[in-house]
């Protein structure tokens, strides 16, 4: 490699262990000074026999520093997991009609005949999907006599037909 060849930078993942603690929030660092003035001026004071005003204060104190506390872990409490994405819904897929069995019957012109399908050629050709019976009629093709489907009754029903 000559040295005027750039070479991509390799990325190491960053642990976090190494990284120097710092306080989050103003309120971690008062809680922090606060803890630490009350440790170092409780070494301070001689100790003496306390009575029951000790014991009140000292309940007092650790109330007041359990709320402290409290409300310095509800100001970070974990974010909310993010809702799991939902999968895209694709369409399903609809079943084709094969276009080799279409049939035009009557009408003059282009468009004014009825295109219909012819079941025994439809079964032929592979399609093995349910038919739906309202779309059927009996009809005589070729001298023998066979249901035939619509092509429009076929594309309500949620089939693709090619054509028109």
């Amino acid at each position: 490699m000559t040295p005027l060849q750039m070479t991509r930078p390799i990325f190491v993942p960053f642990s976090g262990a190494d990284k120097p603690r710092r306080f989050r929030s103003f309120a971690n660092a008062v809680t922090a000074g606060a803890v630490a003035a009350s440790l170092i001026l409780g070494a301070a004071v001689p100790a003496r026999a306390g009575g029951k005003d000790d014991l009140a204060k000292a309940i007092i104190a650790a109330i007041i520093l359990g709320a402290i506390v409290k409300g310095v872990n509800d100001g970070h409490a974990a974010p909310a997991p993010a809702p799991a994405p939902r999968p895209v819904p694709h369409p399903a897929p609809q079943p084709r009609v094969p276009g080799v069995c279409a049939i035009e019957i009557g009408g003059q012109g282009y468009g004014q005949g009825r295109r219909v399908f012819s079941e025994s050629c439809l079964r032929r050709e592979g399609f093995a999907y349910a038919l739906p019976q309202r779309c059927a009629s009996e009809a005589r093709i070729y001298g023998r006599w066979d249901r035939i489907y619509g092509a429009q009754c076929l594309r309500d029903a949620g089939f693709r037909v090619s054509g028109r």
